[in-house]
């Protein structure tokens, strides 16, 4: 068996892992960007020394001045640039912060929470002790389950007519001869033939003993309608009898202290509530820098792109290409060294440029996996599961079903939907295995009724009944979205 909690901190550090790769993807499209950059400006340099060379001195001299002015606009934009990207990151840092410290104070609420739950727990017990001694509680209580038990033998007897109508009416239904006389409402008022057609029927009848076989088969299509009749009256009667069981709980529930727990229990739920839509409204301004910063890790935000055009498109210019193409048809070796170097220049900035459309790709898919578990995590908080009355008896293994989705073979909707069908919500009594009176809990864990264990802890598990308070309802089991 595993704790909620303890799921919770596994979908934890799954988040953290995530962003780790995340980061890590950054840093190295922010490296190759960087790389890029240089090699740019190792090619414009290239292009100064062969002009340098191969023009005369005025030609040389407006050439390198616009490579320079180019690199001083390069440099202005990439030292905003670099502003940005420094407040973005000390954003990041803030927020990461108080994230931290929103989760901090909600698992206070949620032991404070918690706590109150097993004290109303303790009380309810204590008073349940005491019904249980009361004459009128008893008989009451050996009413609602006379009841339940009459309505549940009703049932199966009901249930067993009708598969009995289903396999045993089929060699009936089967029949083509006897389904014509049946349909013809033959041997009833209801049969209209006449004349021939009445003494064809008859003659058809005696030859397959219809009259024996219809009874038969009126018994089997009867039978399962009157039974199943008796036992809706008898599901009534039992859901009444189990009214009046509970309005006798309720009664002895109305007692002072047991009421302001209530009160206490219903304002946690509504402050965890409140710092939950904080740290939510807090993740998804996370995810919007990281997304930002993303952007600025792989130069495609908008000061770095206006760098690189001013970088590609001068580099490019007709002066600047004409003469790259007269270098290289010369014979000269010192021509043929700085075309060669221009020209394994323009290869690694191919080849850093697939690089960062690899990592481009990649961090797209890791963002997906981050978000997907992120919203994992806030439907785990949101539906209570990090309870510390929330279970997972068939000690699911999260972490395994975590790594299927980070890698992309499992999605988000897979992984909580098995979450929803492993998951428990346990009385504190059931978890100490108390005897007597386990199946009752005020407001949330007794028999029947509306509300829920899941509508304490934070409504998202089930559809029970409202308010979250303790004072009358049924004890589910996991949830769903």
């Amino acid at each position: 068996m595993i704790h909620g909690r303890d799921q919770l901190n596994v979908i934890d550090e799954h988040v953290a892992t995530a962003q780790n790769v995340i980061e890590s993807i950054n840093r190295r499209q922010a490296e190759a960007s960087r790389q890029l950059t240089e090699i740019r400006n190792q090619t414009a340099e290239e292009f100064r020394r062969l002009a340098r060379f191969r023009l005369d001195e005025l030609t040389a001299n407006r050439v390198i001045a616009r490579l320079d002015e180019t690199d001083r606009a390069v440099l202005s934009l990439l030292e905003r640039r670099a502003r940005e990207l420094n407040e973005l990151e000390a954003g990041i840092q803030e927020i990461v912060a108080r994230q931290s410290a929103l989760t901090f104070e909600r698992e206070a609420v949620v032991r404070r929470r918690d706590e109150l739950v097993t004290e109303i727990d303790r009380q309810a017990a204590d008073i349940r002790a005491q019904l249980a001694t009361q004459e009128p509680y008893r008989a009451q209580e050996k009413s609602a389950g006379e009841a339940s038990a009459k309505a549940e033998r009703a049932e199966a007897k009901a249930a067993q007519a009708e598969a009995d109508r289903e396999e045993k009416g089929r060699p009936y239904r089967e029949d083509a001869l006897f389904m014509y006389l049946w349909n013809r409402r033959f041997l009833t008022p209801d049969y209209t033939g006449g004349g021939l057609t009445r003494a064809l029927d008859g003659w058809v009848a005696k030859l397959i003993d219809f009259a024996d076989a219809r009874s038969n088969y009126f018994m089997l299509t009867e039978l399962p309608l009157r039974l199943r009749e008796h036992a809706e009256r008898q599901k009534v009667i039992a859901a009444q009898e189990s009214v009046k069981l509970r309005s006798l709980e309720e009664q002895a529930l109305q007692v002072e202290g047991l009421r302001q727990k209530n009160e206490a229990l219903l304002a946690t739920r509504k402050e965890i509530e409140g710092i939950e839509a904080r740290i939510e409204a807090a993740e998804k301004q996370h995810q919007a820098l990281i997304e930002k910063r993303a952007a600025y890790s792989g130069a495609s935000d908008e000061l770095a792109q206006q760098a690189l055009q001013l970088q590609v498109s001068e580099i490019k210019n007709e002066p600047l290409a004409n003469l790259l193409r007269e270098a290289k048809t010369t014979s000269r070796p010192e021509d043929d060294v700085i075309v060669s170097r221009i020209r394994d220049l323009k290869e690694a900035e191919q080849t850093l440029s697939a690089e960062i459309e690899r990592l481009q790709s990649e961090l797209q898919r890791q963002q997906k996996s981050f978000q997907e578990i992120e919203e994992l995590r806030r439907r785990f908080r949101r539906s209570g599961y990090d309870s510390g009355h929330s279970y997972f008896p068939g000690g699911l293994d999260l972490a395994a079903l975590l790594a299927l989705l980070m890698s992309g073979r499992a999605s988000g909707q897979d992984v909580w939907g098995r979450i929803g069908r492993e998951q428990e919500f346990r009385p504190p009594r059931h978890r100490q295995g108390q005897g007597g009176g386990g199946d009752f809990f005020p407001g949330g864990f007794g028999r029947g009724g509306g509300g829920s264990f899941p509508d304490i802890f934070g409504g998202g598990g089930g559809s029970g009944g409202g308010g979250g308070e303790i004072g009358g309802g049924g004890f589910r089991t996991g949830g769903g979205f």
